[in-house]
Parts: C-alpha cells; structure tokens; sequence
C-alpha cells in the first residue's frame, strides 16, 4: 500500500507542476491581445506598390465592417515564432566590427492599422502612420534600452538606426513599443523591429489582423468577400482566431498535463482503493479485538480513531516517500515549467491535500463500520 501511495504522490505532484504551468501559460502576458482578434494569412502575388495599395484597399474595406474596431497586416504575427532578424546599430555607428556588441532584432513590416489591431501598447512617441516613409520604424521596448541604455524611452523618437549593416539607408526611430512574446511564451523576448510596409520592402506574405468588438465568426464571411473585392486572385486560407492559434501553439503541452493527469487520478484511485483494503482487511481480522474494546467502554469515536490511525501509517510514509520522489522528477522538468519553480508550493500542497483527504475518507468508510459493532458478535467471531 505505501508504494502505491508513492506512486500516486509522485504522479499527482507531476500533474500539478504541469497544470499550474500550463495556467501560467495559457494566462501568462504576451504583450498583445488574442481575445476578439481574427487573423487570416494572405499571399497575394502582385509586388511592390500594387501590394501597398492592395492592404491599403483591404483593411479600409475591413474597418467599414460592422463590429471591426481595428484591421491591419504584418509579415508574421508573433504568436507564430520569430520573423527574420538581423544586427541593428545605433546611427552614429560607424564601424561593422562592432557587430557583436550590437543587439539582434526580429524585423517586421506592418501597416499602419496592426498596432490597433493588435492591440499593441505603445511606450513612447508614436507609431507610423500611411505619411510616414519606408525609412521610418517603431522600435520594441527592449531593443530601445539595448541601443541606448540608461536613456529614458521618451527621448527614443528621433533617433536613428541602421539595419543589418552601417551601409544600409539611415531609418529615424518614431516611437518605442512595448515587448510582445514571439512564439511560446516560455521563449526569451527578441527585441523587434517595425517597419512600414512600403517599396521597397512590400513583400513576403502577411497576415491581415482584425480586431472586433465581440470575436464572433459571423464577420467570417464579410472578410472573405472584402479579400475578394480587393483583389479575386488572392487566395483565402482558413481564416482563425488569436484565441484558436493561442491554443494551437499550447497543444503539446496541453497533451502532456492531461496524460500526466490521467496517470495521475488511475495511481489515486489504485491507491485509494489499495488503502480501503487493506484496513478492511485489517478490521475483518481484528473483529474481536475491537469487539472486546466496545464491550471494556471503548467509545465508538475511539475505535475510529484508532482504525484510521492504523491505516493512514503506511500512507505518511507513502507520501513522504513519494514526495522525495517528486523533487527529483520536478527538477528534471525545469525545462517544462513556465512560470513556477520546480518546488511550487501551490503544487504540493495542493498535492497533500488531495492525496490525504482520499486516504482518510478511504480509511474512515472500514472504520465507521467497526465502530458500529456489536460487542457480544465480534466477540463470537473466528
């Protein structure tokens, strides 16, 4: 009975890191909203200006929609992973060799409605408008405190930047904004980079981003046929929720605590029905011993006591046991937690909590029923 409880501890405790991790996860600060937003991926095949004016067409045709607060594109939307990245200088570098101790950005172009979209907090200035030119960009907070550390993000906008090279064209910094999570949220934060999305750098795919009032599917179609009158060429893949690819992105965690979980509850309830037995065992074959304490003026909460007491010894030492064990295994799965340490007390006691309760009420049921015997009875018994 004390290994099944082991068991059961250790596995219950292993459940609990990973739940508790996965609220962390599914609840934890990207940096923008996922909730009423709608994405639909677009590859459009004209280039250069008539893709500029393609997005431009689109999204006006969007917001015009009932229940769309904000419509904008950007070439990659973070919960996807990383965009491209590359080394970004301060304008007043001058040498490449510096490379290494320059920051490296992720770099997307967007369209002046994403941020909106998106709902992306801006930290400083502001964020680019359809007047601004190409050599215009929006900095994340974090590549603003690597490029000038210790200055404070309102003194950011004006400053200039180069990307990639100190031979690349001059671009002037208009606004700092706040750090979104680039794919999983247990990644480290790459400082981003945003660029409007004019020639000469409209290309790539993008992803148009909708933000509505009430997240409803009911505007699905209308975004379907605002793509096609923009443009009927351009294919329609599925279109998706943040909230659907949020979830997307967490499935193989997802997997992992429900399984664990159902390992989980089997080892309780081996457990739980091994430590019924075996007191129920123990009572049936103590039948006159407690018959006789009845009969000497034992009370009946007595018998109880002494009956669980019996029973849940072997438990404490189960869970004492299965507890050393959960450490171990905690600190093997450091690299699957997020947001928790692998000692989490929230987790354990939850875990002691579950498991004792079980064990006692597994133990009460046999004790209840010695309790009630009758003396002159168990005395008879063989």
């Amino acid at each position: 009975m004390g290994v099944q409880i082991a068991f059961a501890t250790a596995l219950l405790a292993t459940a609990a890191l990973l739940l508790h991790s996965f609220v962390k996860v599914t609840g934890a600060d990207r940096g923008y909203e996922i909730e009423r937003v709608i994405t639909v991926p677009l590859f459009p095949v004209m280039e250069g200006a008539r893709r500029v004016e393609f997005f431009r067409t689109l999204t006006d045709e969007i917001k015009s929609l009932p229940g769309v607060i904000g419509a904008g594109a950007i070439g990659g939307i973070p919960v996807r992973g990383d965009a491209g990245s590359q080394v970004i200088y301060r304008g007043d570098d001058v040498n490449d060799t510096v490379m290494l101790q320059r920051p490296i950005a992720g770099f997307r172009n967007t369209t002046p409605g994403y941020f909106a979209a998106s709902g992306t907090t801006l930290m400083a200035g502001r964020f680019f408008t359809e007047h601004d030119p190409v050599t215009t960009a929006v900095v994340s907070e974090s590549l603003a405190k690597s490029l000038w550390p210790g200055e404070p993000l309102d003194r950011i906008p004006g400053h200039t930047l180069h990307q990639g090279a100190t031979q690349s064209p001059l671009i002037s910094v208009v606004g700092v904004a706040r750090d979104v999570q680039s794919g999983t949220v247990d990644k480290k934060i790459l400082p981003q980079l945003y660029r409007p999305y004019l020639p000469p750098r409209a290309f790539g795919d993008m992803t148009l981003v909708v933000r509505t009032s009430d997240g409803s599917s009911s505007l699905f179609p209308m975004i379907r046929t605002a793509i096609r009158k923009a443009d009927p060429n351009v294919p329609i893949p599925a279109i998706q929720t943040m909230e659907e690819i949020v979830s997307s992105s967490v499935a193989e965690r997802r997997f992992q605590m429900l399984l664990t979980v159902l390992f989980a509850i089997v080892a309780l309830l081996l457990g739980a029905i091994g430590v019924y037995g075996v007191v129920s065992y123990a009572v049936t074959c103590r039948t006159r011993e407690i018959g006789l304490r009845i009969a000497l003026g034992a009370i009946r909460q007595e018998i109880v006591y002494w009956v669980v007491a019996k029973g849940m010894l072997p438990v404490f030492i189960g869970f004492v046991a299965g507890s050393t064990a959960a450490l171990g295994v905690s600190i093997g799965l450091r690299t699957l937690l997020y947001g928790i340490t692998p000692y989490d007390p929230a987790a354990f006691l939850g875990v002691t909590a579950v498991l004792l309760l079980t064990a006692l009420c597994a133990c009460y049921l046999p004790a209840r029923r010695a309790s009630r015997l009758d003396p002159m009875i168990a005395l008879r018994h063989e």
